[in-house]
C-alpha cells in the first residue's frame, strides 16, 4: 500500500467520531437522554448514567421531564438526543422521533392499562361500575393514564365529563396509586408495569388498591431519538441498549427497572395505539369495549 493510499485511510478513519471508531474517548458536549414518567425511582437516574456512558464512550447527561408534552419538545427542538416515553406521544411525534429500543418486561415488548378501584371496594368490576366517580388520569399523553380509557368511554358514548363526578391529572402513575390508596380519588388507570411492580415492593398505596379491569396487550413504553440525530449516533445507542444483559452496568439497570432486556423495536407493537389514537382524533370508528378492557 503507498503513502497516499495509507494517508488517506488515516484521514477518513480520523474524520470519524470516537464512539464510531470503537474508542471510549470522552467528547465534550454530553448525550442527552430524557426519562419521564416511565421512570421508576431516582436512584436509577445514576444507573441510566453509568450504562449509558460506558457504553456509548461519551459525558451522559440525564435529563427528568415532567410531562410527555415536555419530552416531546425537548426532542423536537433539539435539547435531547433520546428519551424513554410513552407509546402515545410516539405515535403523534413520529415526524420527527425514531424508535430505537424496546424494554422487555418479562421479556415481552407488552403492557396494558389497569383500572383501579380502592382494595375494600369489591363490587367493582368493569368501567361501567366507576360511574360517577372521582378519577385520576395520569398524562394527557399516555396510553395506560389516559387514552385506553377515554376510548373506551368513546366506545360507551360517554366523555370523562359526563361519567365521572370529577378528574385530575396526576403527571406521575405513582401518584396515580398513591391518589387512589389515600382516596383523594375513587379510581384511576395506571401502567400495568408500574402498579405490578409496586404491589410486588409492598408499596403501602398499592396494597390499598386493586385492580377493576385491564386492557388488551399494548407495546410497551419505547425509548427513541431524534430523527435528525446521527444515524450512526443512534445505532451505537441501539446496540448499547440491546447488548445491556451483556454488561455489569447493563445488568444493574436491567435489574433496578425490573426488565429483561432490551428488543429491537418493531412498528406493529404499536398498531393498536395507533388505532386508539385515530379514535381519538375522530378519523377511525369506535371499536366495541370488549376489545379495549378485559376483566381483572
Amino acid at each position: 500500500m503507498d503513502r497516499r493510499t495509507l494517508l488517506a485511510l488515516f484521514g477518513a478513519t480520523a474524520a470519524l467520531p470516537a464512539w464510531a471508531q470503537g474508542k471510549s474517548v470522552l467528547r465534550a458536549n454530553p448525550f442527552r437522554f430524557g426519562v419521564t414518567d416511565v421512570f421508576l425511582h431516582d436512584g436509577a437516574i445514576h444507573l441510566w448514567q453509568d450504562f449509558l456512558q460506558s457504553r456509548l464512550g461519551m459525558p451522559v447527561q440525564i435529563i427528568q421531564k415532567s410531562s410527555y408534552q415536555e419530552a416531546l419538545e425537548a426532542l423536537r427542538s433539539d435539547e435531547m438526543e433520546a428519551a424513554w416515553i410513552c407509546g402515545f406521544p410516539y405515535v403523534v411525534a413520529k415526524g420527527f422521533v425514531r424508535l430505537c429500543a424496546q424494554p422487555g418486561w418479562h421479556g415481552q415488548p407488552w403492557y396494558q392499562s389497569y383500572l383501579i378501584t380502592s382494595a375494600g371496594r369489591t363490587q367493582a368490576h368493569t368501567l361501567a361500575d366507576l360511574q360517577g366517580d372521582v378519577f385520576a388520569f395520569d398524562d394527557p399523553l399516555s396510553n395506560s393514564g389516559y387514552l385506553v380509557p377515554v376510548v373506551a368511554l368513546r366506545a360507551m358514548n360517554q366523555t370523562p365529563q359526563r361519567f365521572f363526578r370529577g378528574t385530575f391529572y396526576t403527571y406521575s402513575l405513582h401518584k396515580v396509586v398513591e391518589a387512589v390508596g389515600s382516596g383523594l380519588a375513587d379510581s384511576g388507570t395506571v401502567d400495568g408495569y408500574i402498579w405490578e411492580i409496586l404491589h410486588q415492593k409492598r408499596s403501602p398505596s398499592a396494597l390499598k388498591t386493586r385492580i377493576v379491569a385491564k386492557s388488551t396487550r399494548y407495546g410497551f413504553p419505547p425509548i427513541v431519538t431524534r430523527k435528525n440525530l446521527d444515524h450512526g449516533l443512534h445505532l451505537h445507542l441501539q446496540q448499547a441498549l440491546l447488548s445491556a444483559q451483556n454488561s455489569e452496568e447493563g445488568r444493574r439497570l436491567l435489574q433496578s427497572l425490573d426488565l429483561r432486556n432490551f428488543l429491537m423495536p418493531q412498528e406493529n407493537w404499536f398498531s393498536g395505539i395507533q388505532e386508539l389514537v385515530e379514535i381519538l382524533d375522530g378519523t377511525h370508528a369506535p371499536i366495541p369495549l370488549s376489545k379495549i378492557y378485559e376483566t381483572a
